[in-house]
């Protein structure tokens, strides 16, 4: 037997309809760290995806670190890979 119950929905992540998830995420770490010297930011804006916000998440693949204990760790910047010093 299959599933019968929606198993995915999209969300928002960013605005006034912010997914309540992403809101707690976001306000436990409200900036990405990214590689030094990484460009991503200015290359989003170059092409016209600015976030409307500071703290709004700027592109697919942006990372948050939550412990075991459910406390944000950290929020990584999507071109930040796992192998990327801090």
């Amino acid at each position: 037997m299959g599933v019968t119950f929606p198993m995915f929905s999209k969300i928002e992540v960013n605005g006034e309809g912010r997914h309540p998830l992403y809101q707690k995420l976001i306000t436990a770490a409200p900036t990405a760290v990214a590689p030094e010297e990484s460009g991503f930011y200015a290359r989003m804006v170059s092409k016209g995806r600015a976030p409307l916000y500071p703290d709004d998440i700027l592109w697919n693949f942006e990372k948050f670190l939550v412990g075991r204990d459910g406390l944000v760790i950290q929020r990584f910047s999507p071109d930040m890979t796992p192998e990327d010093p801090l």
